[in-house]
This record gives C-alpha cells, sequence and structure tokens, in this order.
C-alpha cells in the first residue's frame, strides 16, 4: 500500500563558518523535504524544500542568534510528521557560540548526556580555556589583538597612572571629555614616551626590576639624543608607575591587549579570530571536566593540548619568514638596501 514517508529522524543542526548545516537519516520512499526554521522552538515558518537529500545548508543567517529548524519527509501520497527540532547558533568564519563551544567540548570529552558536569561548570570551563588561549597567543604573537593605544598626558608631578577600565579613558585619552571609552585593560605590551610635543618623536620605555628601583632618578648620566632620560615603568595593580617622574607636557602612548569578552549566555560569540584554535579550549575545557571524574584517563587529551600549543607556537615563530615580494630588481638603489640600476647590477 503507498503511504507517506515516515518521520525523518536524527536531525542534527551544527554552525559551520557562518552558515548553518542541516543533516539527516533519510526516510524510505521521501522525493523530497520540507525544511522550516524557528526563532523560539515553537513558532516555525516554511524555509526551502529540497529534493533526495539527508543534508542542507541554510547560509549566512545572522549570527549570534538561535535558530530552531524541523523536517518532514514528503512523497506523492503526503507528508510525515515533522521531525523533532534541532537548534544552534550561526557565528562568524573561525568563531563559535557558547552553545557551539559546550557541545564540542562536551563530544570530546564524551559526555553528551551526562549530568555529572553541570552546564554552568561546563561553560566556567570555558571561559577559563578561552583566558588560557588568549594568554598563548599573545606571549606567542606579541602584538596579538592589540587595541588602539591610548594616551596620558604628564603633569610633571604626577607618577602614577590609571590602566583603562573601560570608563576612564575618554576618547582614548585618560581624562579625556569626550569620545568612546578605551578598552578594559588586560595585558601591556608596550609604553612609549613622547620627547617632541611638536613632531610627535617618540621613543620605547622599558619596564624596570625591582630590585634597581631606586636607580633609575636624576640625576642620570644616560640620555637620548634628545635629552630624554632613560624613565622606565612598573605595572602595579591597576596603576602605571614611572620612575623618574615624567616633566609636564610630555605624552605616554599605551599599547595593550584589552580584555576578553566573556562568554555567559548560549548567544555569546568567541572573538579570537583565528579559524581553528578554538580546538584549544574544547580540548581544555574537556580535560577540566575528565578531571573531576576521578579515574578518568586523560592522557588523549593532554597529548592534543600540546599539540595545539605547539601547532600556535610554530605559528606565530613562522608567520614573518621570507622577503617581501619583488617583481624586479632593476628599480632597487643600493644606497637604500637595493643592488644598483639597471640590467648591469642584476636587473631582470
Amino acid at each position: 500500500m503507498a503511504v507517506a514517508p515516515y518521520q525523518p529522524q536524527g536531525l542534527i543542526a551544527e554552525q559551520a563558518d557562518g552558515n548553518i548545516l542541516l543533516s539527516w537519516n533519510a526516510s524510505l520512499s521521501a522525493t523530497s523535504y520540507d525544511i522550516q526554521r524557528s526563532l523560539d522552538g515553537v513558532n516555525f515558518t516554511p524555509l526551502i524544500s529540497v529534493g533526495v537529500v539527508t543534508q542542507y545548508v541554510d547560509p549566512f543567517p545572522n549570527t549570534g542568534i538561535q535558530y530552531w529548524y524541523q523536517i518532514a519527509a514528503v512523497n506523492a501520497f503526503g507528508a510525515s510528521p515533522y521531525s523533532n527540532p534541532a537548534s544552534t547558533i550561526a557565528a562568524p568564519p573561525g568563531e563559535m557560540s557558547l552553545y557551539e563551544l559546550r557541545l564540542r567540548a562536551q563530544q570530546t570529552a564524551d559526555r553528551v548526556n551526562s549530568n555529572f558536569v553541570e552546564t554552568n561548570e561546563w561553560n566556567a570551563f570555558l571561559r577559563l580555556a578561552m583566558y588560557e588561549l588568549y594568554d598563548l597567543l599573545i606571549t606567542t604573537f606579541d602584538d596579538y589583538n592589540i587595541a588602539p593605544p591610548v594616551f596620558i598626558n604628564t603633569n610633571g608631578t604626577t607618577f602614577q597612572y590609571d590602566l583603562p577600565s573601560g570608563t576612564n579613558y575618554l576618547g582614548g585619552i585618560l581624562g579625556g571629555l569626550s569620545g568612546n571609552p578605551a578598552s578594559r585593560f588586560y595585558k601591556l605590551s608596550g609604553i612609549d614616551l613622547g620627547v617632541n610635543t611638536s613632531n610627535n618623536a617618540w621613543v620605547t620605555l622599558r619596564n624596570f626590576d625591582w630590585i634597581d628601583r631606586n636607580n633609575y632618578v636624576y640625576p642620570n648620566s644616560t640620555s637620548t639624543i634628545y635629552g630624554v632620560y632613560n624613565m622606565r615603568y612598573r605595572l602595579m595593580g591597576t596603576k602605571l608607575n614611572l620612575i623618574p617622574t615624567p616633566a609636564g607636557n610630555q605624552q605616554l602612548r599605551l599599547w595593550y591587549a584589552p580584555v576578553l569578552p566573556a562568554l555567559l549566555k548560549d548567544t555569546d560569540l568567541t572573538t579570537i579570530g583565528y579559524s581553528g584554535w578554538l580546538r584549544y579550549p574544547i580540548v581544555r575545557a574537556a580535560k577540566y571536566a575528565l578531571d573531576k571524574e576521578e579515574g578518568s584517563d586523560t592522557s588523549k587529551l593532554d597529548a592534543e593540548i600540546l599539540f595545539l600549543k605547539k601547532r600556535i607556537e610554530e605559528s606565530a615563530a613562522s608567520r614573518d619568514q621570507g622577503d617581501a615580494p619583488t617583481i624586479s630588481d632593476t628599480r632597487r638603489d643600493a644606497i637604500y638596501g637595493g643592488n644598483g640600476w639597471g640590467s648591469a647590477n642584476g636587473g631582470r
């Protein structure tokens, strides 16, 4: 007897670099599938009808929004009931939502349906693992994720200044009166001292050794060609300390990595920015979860964590190798690092 297809089974929705990939098990005698989408998991609207396939890519839905999907199998005799809904959250290419990170970590630990580790614990493990990755990237790529620099105008009497808190550097200037506040400070990358207010010349400041803190005072016999003495800095809590006290009308330029946005809701998205590196927090969170279960074997996870660290370090070490591409040597001057002019000097 000819009948409509059975209800489709095994519907899965996955993030796929800005898309959402739907997969399901084939229904016997189906000639097409009707796909519906929802923003609340209750009210569904038709999305598309597809042929005899078991996958569909929903291209570039809005990122950071949770979507639900359901499908029905169709043939000439009717349509099946809709499948159980499946849900995921779209993210930009190379990034993931907290929802997706948690699912991947649970799959890596083989604990998808286990309640031994609660959702809030998984989320906490992932936030911790994300900062481990962030620290690793900042350490290996010393200019990684650097915020726009912020500026401090010295007054001749102050040697201690506040670091950016997310509110106190309006327009990127400490004590500024307008503009958006600079991002909250996490780790310092470097400090420059302006040595000439008219032409914006800068010298790089160095951190001072605590044991030698009283050596960096006037008079100091060593100076730059601009007449600037060897000023040093040190971070102390939320403060920047300078020795000796800078003169008035000088400017400090701070380069720093901002805090990593916290993943609090399932729809929150990562901001690491490089595809592939998010495997690190996934594996690290899986290890945290299994460490909670006494006797769990985490040797494979330990090995993968070491591999991922090495991969990041090798990527940082090799990213600037090689010379800039050159089409021809015929317009290179020896004075400026070339081999001279014309074919007689190696031109092609």
